[in-house]
């Protein structure tokens, strides 16, 4: 009975842990960060009619935040039998961002014209998380907006 009872505590102490890590499924190179928030852009696709904008989040104190920004052009295809559009990204720019004792980060990042792939990776320890947004810059959105306030303005005198 002691014998039974033994291999049952070593069975407990030794294996079990084992099995409950390989059981979990998480993936340790791209883990979700509970603790990491990017506060701006929010949306998944945001349009902006300046060519920079601040990036800000939170964090945890020293993260790494690797931040690249693609310009991105798709293409229909030539070929009727072709159903999927051509993606092409094209590297623009990158930043690397540390997060510091307040637990935020800010980076001015740079657009151009259309559609951006904005790819933030977090590098925390040994895990990883990746972020991505979609930011169109529209340079003619600011121009509209003056014009729609300057045809207001006319219409009320």
């Amino acid at each position: 009975m002691k014998k039974k009872f033994l291999f049952l505590v070593l069975l407990l102490t030794f294996v079990l842990p084992t099995f409950a890590d390989a059981s979990n499924g998480e993936d340790k190179k791209n883990a979700k960060l509970t603790d990491f928030e990017i506060t701006n852009p929010k949306e998944e696709a945001a349009i902006v009619p300046g060519e920079n904008i601040v990036l800000t989040g939170i964090g945890v104190e020293k993260d790494k935040i690797d931040i690249e920004v693609y310009s991105v052009k798709r293409t229909l295809p030539k070929d009727k039998d072709k159903e999927k559009e051509a993606v092409i990204k094209k590297l623009n720019n990158s930043y690397v961002v540390n997060v510091d004792a307040l637990k935020v980060f800010a980076q001015e990042i740079e657009l151009k014209e259309g559609e951006n792939l904005v790819v933030i990776t977090v590098t925390r320890g040994d895990r990883k998380y990746t972020v991505n947004k979609t930011v169109n810059y529209n340079k003619n959105m600011e121009l509209n907006k003056i014009i729609r306030q300057l045809e207001y303005k006319d219409s009320v005198n």
